[in-house]
């Protein structure tokens, strides 16, 4: 679980087609939404299924992966992230 933070310059419906692509692309995500981060930045949130993998290896895949193209794509409009490596969900 976690969230990617992003620069207030970004235009709310390009984190939203961001979004719309990862549902589509990859059937791993449980949850994805846009909500706000701070005052005036928004963030991608989201619930990644890793499948019983390894939980190390899996969170890192996962991160290098995403960072990478989310990098590639916002550049320094990425302004960062909170990611936790294992969660519980309760309910």
């Amino acid at each position: 679980m976690g969230i990617w933070k992003f620069s207030d310059k970004i235009p709310m419906k390009d984190l939203i087609e961001t979004a719309q692509n990862w549902a589509k692309e990859d059937e791993n995500y449980l949850q994805l939404y846009i909500r706000k981060v701070s005052k005036d930045q928004y963030g991608i949130g989201f619930t990644y299924d890793i499948k019983g993998q390894d939980s190390k290896e899996a969170y890192d895949k996962y991160f290098y992966q995403a960072s990478d193209s989310l990098k590639r794509t916002f550049g320094n409009d990425l302004a960062g992230w909170d990611i936790a490596s294992s969660a519980y969900i309760i309910k």
